[in-house]
């Protein structure tokens, strides 16, 4: 593996632990960061990551600037989930011919919901010669791709059910705000009927199972729904009082003429129990995996960000999903 210059662009839980794995890595060399935090900004990203020793590199609040400086192989943004948001930093990096590896959830399937924005990215990502991909734990690995990866022991495939149980306790303290633990029922149904509440990437999880598995579907939905605290629980920023909102049931649905072809189901409340990740294919013959604990979140996207690096690189220009590459692996 030739050595790859990084530059990270969001340095928030998720931004932080890609870019302290990426500079554990001997294949590559973080050689900027960016952040438009002014808390962040000036800062030693060895601080920042409280590595226990300076890296050399000071967090930037001028993303332009600092790309077009470094010139850097590839750029590691994660900073939001709407695609809307990853326009900018996505065409700073084209302008200097820099491949970009996303948390970005609407990114694993950029056309879905918003085609004529994936139609510009594609545009100038091809003629810039680099690769775009959007990608992480969920979506990107547990709901979508490990499906489709299993779908290769089947001669024909029917449906796919897939479920995760997380357990919200344990995760960052944004995505408990995401998923509303701590509100009441009707703060709840307000910020998700304004957008700004739940698991964002769902229906681009189904979409890519179904495009990916050749299902045909014609009709993309899901459904959010609180999941209610029946007890008091302790968490590290505070309590959850009994009665309060622990977090969110997200169910996606693909149908092709009204039958259900792909069925998602996400868990994420505080205190869930029995945190699990299970897959059911039904076809020829039909699979069943079970990941007992569930595939680690927060720890898993950094990895998954920081090892698909090479394979991003390697590839041919254009905005990608994760069926377009070689599957990601651990990296050195």
């Amino acid at each position: 593996m030739r050595k790859l210059r990084v530059v990270c662009i969001g340095l928030g839980p998720i931004g932080r632990a890609a870019a302290a794995l990426a500079l554990s890595r001997r294949s590559m060399e973080v050689v900027g960061a960016i952040d438009v935090d002014p808390a962040k900004v000036g800062r030693d990203l060895g601080e920042l990551l409280s590595l226990g020793y300076p890296s050399g590199i000071k967090v930037e609040g001028d993303g332009p600037a600092c790309l077009a400086r470094l010139r850097p192989d590839i750029v590691l943004l994660c900073t939001a989930s709407w695609l809307p948001e990853v326009r900018q930093p996505i065409l700073w990096a084209a302008e200097v011919g820099a491949d970009v590896v996303s948390s970005c959830e609407q990114l694993l399937l950029p056309d879905l919901r918003n085609a004529e924005l994936a139609a510009e990215l594609r545009a100038a990502a091809v003629e810039a010669g680099i690769t775009v991909l959007g990608t992480g734990v969920n979506p990107g690995f547990v709901l979508d791709f490990l499906p489709v990866i299993v779908s290769a022991a089947c001669r024909r495939v029917h449906s796919v059910r897939a479920l995760r149980v997380v357990d919200a306790a344990a995760r960052r303290e944004p995505l408990q705000r995401k998923v509303g633990v701590g509100l009441d029922f009707e703060e709840f149904h307000r910020l998700k009927d304004g957008g700004k509440l739940g698991h964002v990437g769902m229906l681009e999880s189904v979409g890519l199972v179904g495009r990916a598995l050749h299902l045909g579907l014609d009709e993309h939905l899901q459904t959010v729904e609180p999941v209610i605290a029946e007890e008091d629980l302790e968490l590290a920023n505070g309590r959850l009082v009994k009665g309060q909102v622990a977090g969110i049931r997200n169910v996606g649905l693909g149908k092709r003429e009204g039958k259900i072809l792909v069925q998602l189901e996400l868990q994420m409340y505080a205190g869930a129990r029995e945190p699990r990740d299970v897959l059911r294919i039904a076809g020829e013959p039909p699979v069943h995996l079970r990941f007992e604990g569930g595939v680690p979140g927060d720890a898993a996207t950094a990895a998954i960000l920081v090892n698909s690096l090479h394979q991003v690189v390697e590839a041919a220009p254009g905005l990608k999903t994760v069926l377009d590459i070689p599957p990601p692996r651990l990296s050195i």
